[in-house]
């Protein structure tokens, strides 16, 4: 079969005007050919991106039509469809000449349609998208696990951050990617891998393993001499100067050379290409690559190590005498419940112990670092600090925000709010968000009574995103001498701002106290429910402001490397 009447096959098949005939005389060819077979698969992909294009600007359309409440249903309809018909032969074109010419370019192609995507949502979309608050993914993949690792450029990731396309640059260490089609790929020691999409990457030097399950069958990797497409397999490549090597541990992958007839490399075989030189087949050598049973042993004695070293250098906080609690949810074995929240102040004072309503023990920062999970309104830690005064406070805390679904998300509020009681929370915009409540007193008829409430609300710039899922160092420290907040975020001052209710005598006191929650709203307060959604591993409170320094120091020890 020649190309053209190939292209004209699967044309009426993306069309759906595919006849029996046709149908058969195509499945016939597919069945035959593993070339015809890597055509189809790239002509059907690149036709979905396009149709993915054109469904993206006439939603763009259809949404600035309302806007000004000119909906056409009809003609916005017919043109969908011609759209549609015109962007599969677009698509079938465009696959064609990107066969015909070089797959290299294909992959250009592919990133630069994807830059123009992103750059043709205007103002109007972006904006809509905002309204709404919704989170659109727009990465390829996942980090899913890292352990020690050390990136070009200074760039850290943590476990749970998305990533998009371009290139990863691994200096040391190793990390485990989950590509948003399904496979897994592990990356040992230093090592480039260029992240094309979803269903492609291109290995430029080092050593990786991949896992293909069957859902992501079809998935490619490019080697500098060699493009390997999977079958449904195990496999390891290596990029070493002018040499390209694949090494198939379970199942198959085709692998396709430059100038030669593609080949099924099986279970148990290698295939390895020099610049120059012919390709040799050779046996899989599995125990030159990283595995994920390796990966575990070494992430599990990592974080047991980072563990022990965190401990350790938590002894000096613990003793600060300006400490009042130092909740670290550091899961007490003996508490048969599993609701206590020790406060491991040294030396330990009993009555400001937490208590855990609701939430559930869940991992930290790191595996073996634990954590409270807050998600349901139901969701808190209680304590208790007394009613003593002093001159200033200082909160510091790890958390994780999952999601901002309150218009008030609380980090920790007193319960009554008296006069001298603190509120810091996060708004919905991102800002941390921190008061001290204010009651002038008044006189009436010579006896002292309770006057209104002077609250000033100190705001950070936005510094969390709708769902940010990054652990974060946060921390506030208030000088009720001079009426001064500032506010950190990992590490590092976001806000310096002064009272403008400040006078001299002023002190600031705790009582009854709620971590992530607010457990006694005050009667007409609007958003009562301002329940945290996300996790918390470490919450300290001091009795006096820490220095930027000191601030900066307790996040330098509590990084999750």
């Amino acid at each position: 079969m020649n190309d053209l009447r190939f292209m004209e096959l699967v044309s009426n098949w993306l069309d759906g005007s595919l006849t029996d005939v046709e149908s058969a005389e195509l499945q016939t060819e597919l069945e035959v050919s593993v070339g015809r077979r890597g055509e189809f698969a790239d002509m059907c992909g690149l036709d979905a991106d396009l149709r993915v294009m054109s469904d993206d600007a006439i939603e763009e359309r259809r949404y600035r039509r309302q806007t000004v409440d000119v909906l056409q249903p009809r003609s916005d309809e017919r043109s969908y469809g011609s759209r549609k018909w015109a962007f599969g032969w677009i698509g079938l074109i465009a696959a064609a000449l990107l066969l015909t010419i070089d797959y290299g370019i294909g992959r250009d192609r592919k990133g630069k349609a994807e830059v123009q995507i992103a750059e043709s949502e205007g103002p109007t979309f972006d904006s809509r998208l905002r309204a709404t608050n919704e989170v659109v993914e727009s990465g390829c993949a996942v980090v899913s696990r890292i352990v020690d690792a050390q990136f070009a450029d200074g760039i850290t990731y943590q476990e749970g951050d998305s990533l998009q396309p371009g290139l990863l640059k691994l200096l040391s260490g190793a990390v485990q990617i989950d590509f948003f089609s399904g496979a897994t790929m592990l990356m040992n020691e230093a090592t480039d891998v260029n992240l094309i999409s979803s269903w492609e990457a291109e290995c430029a030097r080092g050593k990786v393993t991949m896992h293909v399950p069957p859902p992501a069958i079809g998935f490619r990797l490019i080697l500098p001499r060699m493009r390997v497409v999977d079958l449904g397999t195990e496999f390891g490549v290596e990029v070493d100067g002018t040499e390209s090597s694949l090494h198939v541990f379970d199942g198959e992958v085709e692998a396709h050379i430059p100038g030669s007839e593609m080949q099924i490399i099986r279970e148990g075989e290698s295939l390895k290409k020099a610049t120059d030189q012919a390709a040799v087949s050779g046996v899989a050598k599995p125990t030159e690559f990283p595995n994920a049973v390796q990966f575990d042993q070494r992430r599990t004695l990592f974080h047991k190590k980072k563990s022990r070293q965190w401990w350790d250098s938590m002894l000096a906080v613990r003793s600060d005498d300006r400490i009042l609690g130092c909740y670290l949810f550091k899961k007490w074995e003996a508490d048969r419940w599993k609701r206590l929240i020790n406060s491991f102040t040294i030396p330990k004072v009993g009555y400001r112990h937490g208590s855990a309503v609701g939430t559930r023990w869940v991992e930290g920062r790191w595996p073996t670092k634990d954590a409270m999970e807050f998600k349901s309104p139901c969701d808190r830690v209680r304590i208790n600090l007394g009613k003593d005064k002093y001159d200033g406070l200082t909160m510091a805390a790890w958390i994780r925000v999952d999601g901002l679904d309150r218009k008030y998300n609380a980090l920790l509020m007193s319960d009554g709010y008296e006069d001298g009681e603190p509120h810091w929370q996060i708004d919905q915009s991102g800002r941390l968000m921190f008061s001290v409540n204010s009651i002038r007193p008044s006189t009436s008829r010579g006896r002292e009574m309770k006057g209104p409430r002077q609250n000033q609300f100190f705001y950070s710039p936005p510094v969390f995103g709708a769902s940010d899922r990054r652990w974060h160092h946060v921390a506030v420290t208030f000088d009720a001498t001079t009426g001064e907040a500032v506010q950190y975020f990992d590490g590092e001052e976001v806000s310096r701002e002064g009272s403008e209710h400040h006078s001299d005598g002023r002190k600031v006191t705790f009582g009854a106290c709620e971590i992530g929650n607010w457990g006694l709203p005050l009667e007409g307060v609007p958003f009562p429910v301002r329940n945290l959604n996300g996790r918390v591993d470490e919450f300290l409170i001091y009795q006096e402001p820490l220095s930027s320094d000191e601030i900066a120091t307790l996040h330098e020890l509590g990084v999750p490397r």
